[in-house]
C-alpha cells in the first residue's frame, strides 16, 4: 500500500551518512515522522571492514551493524529496505520505489552513495568470475568464490585495490596478482619513500605486482579470466577483483533538476541543495571546503558520517556551517595511516621521519600546508586540522613541535 501521507523527514540511503543524519535529526526533533529508505536489505553497517578486518577475522559480521533494528525502532526511525527509489518528483515532493510505493516528504536527504564501477561483460562465465566490492553482498560473494580458487587478480591502485590485495594475500593457498596503473598502490597520495615501503611489504607477502598496467579489456579464455593491458602482456586468473573506483548515484538528483558539481550534488555550507526542501550528504555531496571554500567532494567514511550529521541537524532546524575537515585512513598489512586535507603526491612539500617506521608528509603549495598524511603516527589528526584551519605555513614551528615530537 502506498504511504502518501507526508513524512516530516525522508532519507534515501541506508549507509553511514543516512544513519548519522537520522540520529542527528532525533537529537533536535524526537517527534517528527522519520523514514529511511535503503536499496540494500541490510540496516546501516560499517563498510571499511569489507576490504580489511573481515578477511583477517579482526572484525566479525555481527560487529558490522551501526545500530540494531530495536535501536532504530526505539529512535522512532521507520525503515523500508530492499526496495530502491527510482523516481523523485521535486515539484510534488514525492518518491516512488521500484515496487511502486509512493512516499511524500517535507524534508528530504539524498544519501544515495555510489556504486562500484563495473566493466561491460557479455560472457556468462566471465560475469561470474569478475567481482566488485562495495556492499556486504559483494563481500559474501567474493569470500565464497575466493575459497575455491588458487590464482586471483586484483586490478586498481586506489584504496580498495590496495586493501583487498593485501587482505586476500593472507588467505592460505591463494596466489594474488596485483595490477595498477601507477608506480605503486596509492601513488596519487604517497610520495616515493612511502611507495617504496608499500611495494616492499607486498613483495614480502609474495604478492606479484604489475605497476604501470592500465587495463583495457577483459575476456574469458581457456577457463580463465584474461586481462589485457596497454603495452603489457595479458594476465590470467581464476577470479578478478575489479577495483577501479565508484560513481555517484545521481539519478534522483538529476530527475529533480538539482545543481551538480564535481560529480556530486552541489550543496551550500548547511548541506542544502538548490531545492530548498532537499539536502545531500556522503559520497554524493559537493560542499564548500571548510578551509578553502572551493567545491569539495570526498568518498570516505569519516566524511559520510560528518556530512550526514550536519545535514540531519540542518533539516531539523539547526543550520550551522559545515566546518569539519574529514579524515581518511587505510590499513595495508601492518602499515597504516591517517590523513587530513588535500594530499596529492604531486604537491609534496616535505617528508619528515620523527622515528624509524614513522613519517609525516606535508602537502600544499608555496609553503602553505593544505594536507598532512600521518604514517604510523596516531592521535595527531586534530592537531593537523587545527594547523590547516589556521593556514599555517610549512616554516611555522607549530608543525614540527606538534607532529614530529
Amino acid at each position: 500500500m502506498n504511504d502518501i501521507s507526508p513524512w516530516d523527514y525522508v532519507i534515501v540511503g541506508a549507509g553511514p551518512a543516512a544513519a548519522a543524519a537520522a540520529m542527528a535529526i532525533r537529537e533536535s526533533d524526537d517527534g517528527g515522522r522519520l523514514l529511511m529508505l535503503g536499496a540494500e536489505t541490510e540496516l546501516p553497517y560499517q563498510r571499511p571492514p569489507l576490504s580489511k578486518g573481515l578477511w583477517t577475522n579482526k572484525v566479525a559480521l555481527d560487529d558490522l551493524p551501526l545500530r540494531s533494528a530495536a535501536d532504530w525502532e526505539h529512535l522512532g526511525v521507520q525503515t523500508r529496505l530492499g526496495d530502491v527509489v527510482v523516481k523523485l518528483d521535486a515539484a510534488a515532493k514525492t518518491l516512488t520505489s521500484a515496487a511502486g510505493k509512493i512516499y511524500r516528504y517535507e524534508r528530504l536527504l539524498l544519501a544515495t552513495g555510489g556504486r562500484a564501477r563495473q566493466p561491460e561483460l557479455t560472457n556468462t562465465e566471465l560475469r561470474e568470475r569478475v567481482h566488485v566490492l562495495r556492499s556486504l553482498s559483494d563481500y559474501r560473494r567474493l569470500r565464497t568464490a575466493a575459497q575455491s580458487v588458487s590464482r586471483l587478480l586484483v586490478v586498481g591502485g586506489g584504496f580498495l585495490g590496495a586493501e583487498i590485495a593485501a587482505a586476500l594475500s593472507q588467505q592460505e593457498g591463494l596466489k594474488v596478482h596485483y595490477a595498477f596503473a601507477g608506480d605503486a598502490p596509492l601513488a596519487h597520495i604517497f610520495p616515493p619513500v612511502l611507495q617504496k615501503a608499500v611495494l616492499s611489504r607486498y613483495h614480502q607477502a609474495r604478492v606479484l605486482l604489475y605497476p604501470r598496467h592500465r587495463l583495457e579489456t577483459l575476456s574469458w579464455k581457456e577457463g580463465h579470466v584474461r586481462a589485457d593491458f596497454r603495452e603489457h602482456a595479458p594476465i590470467a586468473g581464476d577470479l578478478l577483483v575489479y577495483a577501479l573506483g565508484m560513481e555517484g548515484q545521481l539519478e534522483l538528483a538529476q530527475q529533480a533538476g538539482l545543481a551538480l558539481d564535481k560529480g556530486g550534488i552541489a550543496v551550500n555550507a548547511e548541506l542544502r541543495s538548490s531545492d530548498a526542501h532537499i539536502w545531500a550528504a556522503g559520497d554524493v555531496a559537493t560542499y564548500p571546503d571548510p578551509v578553502w571554500q572551493t567545491p569539495c567532494r570526498l568518498e570516505h567514511w569519516d566524511n559520510a558520517e560528518a556530512t550526514g550529521k550536519a545535514a540531519g541537524r540542518a533539516m531539523a532546524g539547526r543550520e550551522e556551517p559545515f566546518r569539519h575537515q574529514s579524515l581518511f585512513f587505510s590499513d595495508i598489512f601492518d602499515l597504516g595511516f591517517e590523513a587530513v586535507g588535500r594530499c596529492d603526491s604531486r604537491r609534496v612539500l616535505r617528508v619528515a621521519s620523527p622515528e624509524e617506521g614513522k613519517a609525516v608528509i606535508y602537502y600544499g603549495s608555496d609553503d602553505r600546508v593544505e594536507g598532512v598524511l600521518l604514517w604510523n603516527v596516531w592521535e595527531k589528526a586534530d592537531a593537523v586540522r587545527a594547523g590547516i584551519a589556521a593556514r599555517r605555513s610549512l616554516k611555522d614551528p607549530y608543525w614540527t613541535e606538534t607532529l614530529e615530537r
